[in-house]
C-alpha cells in the first residue's frame, strides 16, 4: 500500500476518536470532584504537654455511628476532646454523590459513544475508497473500546460479557466483509451492472 494511504489511515485512526472525545467533553461535562467535596477542615490533636497524663481513649470505630457510617459508603469525621481522643462529629457523604454522579456520567458515555463507534465502522466498511474506509473503521473500533473501558468497571458481570461478546461479533463481521473477501460490499452490486452492460454491447453487436 502507497505510504501516502498508510498515513491517511493512521492520521483518521487518532484523530477521529480525539475529536469526539474532546467534543464529547465541552458539551457533556464529567464531574468534577470540588463540586461535590469541598476543603472540609478537619481537627487536628491539641499539643501534647511536658508532662502527659496516661489516658485511655475508647476505640471510635467501635462507635456504632462511625459503623453506620462506613456501611453507607461515608466519611466519618471526628473531633479531639480535652484527652487528645477521637470523638466521632459526623458523616461526610459528598464522596458518594460524587461517585453516584460519576457513574451516571460513565454509563450515559457508554450509551452514546458506543453506537457512535459502530456507526463509523460501518461507514468506513461500505465507503468506496478503501484506505479511507479503513481508517474510519480503526477509528470506530477505538471509539468502542474507549466507550466500554468508561463504564466497564460499573457494568454487571453479565453486562461485561455481553457488551464483549457484541463487539466481538462485530469485528469478526468486519474480517469477514473486508478481509476473507477483500472488497467492498458494494462491489458485488457494481460487478452486476457491469456485467449486464457488458451483455447489452454483446447484443447489439450480434445485430
Amino acid at each position: 500500500m502507497d505510504v501516502k494511504k498508510i498515513a491517511m489511515i493512521l492520521a483518521i485512526t487518532v484523530l477521529l476518536p480525539l475529536f469526539v472525545g474532546l467534543f464529547t467533553d465541552a458539551v457533556y461535562q464529567q464531574p468534577k470532584y470540588e463540586n461535590y467535596c469541598n476543603n472540609t477542615y478537619y481537627d487536628y490533636p491539641k499539643a501534647i504537654p511536658a508532662t502527659p497524663t496516661p489516658v485511655t481513649c475508647t476505640d471510635v470505630y467501635a462507635n456504632p455511628e462511625v459503623q453506620k457510617c462506613n456501611t453507607d459508603k461515608g466519611t466519618p469525621e471526628f473531633n479531639y476532646d480535652s484527652n487528645n481522643c477521637q470523638v466521632f462529629k459526623s458523616c461526610n457523604y459528598c464522596n458518594v454523590g460524587y461517585t453516584d454522579a460519576s457513574q451516571k456520567y460513565n454509563r450515559n458515555i457508554f450509551f452514546v459513544l458506543l453506537p457512535v463507534g459502530l456507526i463509523v465502522v460501518i461507514l468506513g466498511l461500505y465507503l468506496l475508497v478503501d484506505y479511507l474506509g479503513a481508517g474510519l473503521m480503526f477509528a470506530g473500533l477505538i471509539i468502542m473500546f474507549y466507550a466500554t473501558m468508561r463504564y466497564f468497571s460499573d457494568m454487571s458481570k453479565v453486562l461485561r460479557a455481553l457488551v464483549i461478546l457484541i463487539e466481538l461479533l462485530v469485528i469478526m463481521w468486519i474480517g469477514y466483509k473486508k478481509i476473507e473477501h477483500n472488497k467492498n460490499p458494494l462491489d458485488a452490486f457494481k460487478s452486476k451492472k457491469i456485467n449486464k452492460s457488458q451483455s447489452k454491447i454483446t447484443v447489439k453487436k450480434k445485430r
